[in-house]
């Protein structure tokens, strides 16, 4: 085994030397990583509609991706106690490059008539999201020992902008090419195959970006990490003291509004895909379009969050969340299709991306005021287990709801309804037990209009893991 040098200050200059090249390259493998992503996660559950999936069969594939790696991530942090935080980010993601190799090959067998490949492609997907959250803390804290303190807003704006840029791309074109492929096998009486070619080029592209974020990886510089030896809290006597602490209740409103949440997530893309009839093309429009408003409202509320508090924030921001599932119900008063693709690309998408651009960030920041720094690692990971659960609930219930069917209506709106009245509710008599940890100013509806800036930066944290760290240390 490779012995590292001598401990030297993060001041030396070759291990300066040794950031400032592992940053750059980090935005670089940033970049292809969200391009894999944008190739193949976005197309996940198109590409099991076009394996002849049932409406109930995508709501268990997004139940299973919103438990398991939730389950997972309570021990995930505990790798980096065995493990170097480098080698674990490396192994998940050369794993996840042969899970690519093998969904391409649920599209090959089912083109060739092997039976029960959807539940395949269920497996490996379960599998994937797995992985990516095994690395994730490992990954998080990783970068943490790199990005200076007094740097990092800085740095991770940027890093996001250009890796959301190029993720966006990857969408895009992969909707291209898909109507593209598509399009010819209409001409050659094969809709089905070339559809499958599609998806297998898509994937195949999200398999190769993947392995050029892992050779970035292999030459961005870890820092040693030394361990301490701090005693914890179980996951039940977190749950036994929530109600009685602001983060406590706060965890287990997100829980619960998970689980409404979750009854319309798996089925966007079953409705505009399958019942619409929509391309691919307009399919990604629609959904891009709500990351759009997201990273536009973004600064915007980040200043809010700021100055008002996480909870006002919150208190908005779910309330119009609810709305999003009508609006799409309301879109079949619109007797157009281009009228229906046009109100769909902007109003409920233009709603939905301002409301979780701002539930998102005030959920973000609420953490690291409401929890010590010492106990945060274990707190976020129970209440992403609470929203883990809550969507798989959610989810589940939309499937149940889709395979039952509804006569008096479209089965997609009315989980949508459903979900909907869920949300209101939750919000309803939720958000008043959600209290501020910090002092904040009175909010002012002025303050909406006169710091509307859309094309500033987005500034993300680092994921804090200081309950496991004792000492960085730097060598040469």
């Amino acid at each position: 085994m490779k012995r590292k040098g001598s401990v030297v200050r993060v001041d030396h200059p070759i291990v300066q030397k040794k950031i400032n090249k592992s940053l750059n390259l980090s935005i670089q493998d940033g970049s292809l990583s969200s391009m894999s992503a944008g190739f193949g996660v976005s197309y996940l559950s198109p590409f099991a509609l076009a394996l002849n999936a049932t409406s109930s069969q995508i709501g268990i594939l997004h139940a299973i991706i919103s438990l398991l790696p939730s389950i997972v991530q309570l021990n995930a942090s505990e790798l980096i106690k065995k493990f170097s935080r480098k080698k674990i980010v490396l192994r998940s993601s050369i794993t996840k490059i042969f899970l690519w190799i093998l969904i391409i090959l649920t599209g090959i067998l089912f083109y060739i008539g092997v039976p029960y490949m959807v539940w395949v492609l269920i497996v490996l997907v379960g599998l994937f999201y797995i992985f990516t959250e095994v690395s994730h803390p490992a990954w998080f804290s990783w970068m943490g020992s790199l990005i200076p303190e007094e740097g990092r807003g800085k740095y991770l704006a940027k890093r996001n902008r250009i890796a959301g840029f190029f993720g966006l791309v990857a969408m895009i074109s992969g909707a291209i090419i898909l109507d593209s492929v598509k399009g010819v096998g209409v001409s050659r009486g094969d809709v089905l195959g070339y559809t499958l070619l599609g998806f297998g080029i898509l994937f195949v592209l999200a398999a190769f970006t993947r392995l050029g974020s892992y050779v970035l990886l292999t030459k961005q510089y870890e820092p040693r990490l030394k361990i301490r030896k701090k005693d914890g809290f179980s996951f039940w006597q977190f749950l036994k003291m929530a109600p009685s602490t602001p983060f406590g209740r706060f965890a287990l409103f997100k829980g619960v509004f998970s689980i409404v949440i979750g009854i319309a997530g798996p089925f966007w893309a079953v409705y505009m895909l399958r019942d619409l009839g929509f391309s691919y093309m307009w399919f990604m429009g629609i959904t891009v379009s709500g990351i759009v408003f997201q990273l536009l409202f973004l600064p915007l509320l980040g200043k809010a969050s700021d100055r008002f508090g996480n909870v006002k924030i919150m208190r908005l921001c779910s309330g119009l969340i609810f709305l999003a599932p009508i609006l799409w119900v309301a879109s079949t008063l619109i007797n157009s299709d281009l009228g229906v693709k046009i109100y769909l690309l902007f109003v409920p998408a233009m709603t939905s991306g301002f409301a979780f651009a701002g539930y998102n960030l005030a959920t973000n920041n609420y953490i690291y005021d409401a929890v010590s720094v010492q106990k945060r690692g274990f707190g976020v990971s129970y209440m992403n287990l609470l929203i883990g659960v809550g969507t798989f609930i959610g989810a589940s219930i939309g499937s149940l709801i889709a395979l039952v069917g509804v006569s008096f209506m479209n089965t997609m709106l009315f989980i949508f309804l459903i979900s909907g009245i869920g949300r209101f509710f939750v919000v309803a008599f939720g958000i008043k037990y959600l209290k501020e940890v910090r002092h904040v100013k009175k909010f002012s509806s002025h303050y909406l209009i006169k710091e509307f800036r859309p094309m500033q930066g987005i500034v993300r944290e680092v994921h804090s893991l200081e309950h496991l760290v004792k000492k960085v240390e730097h060598y040469i």
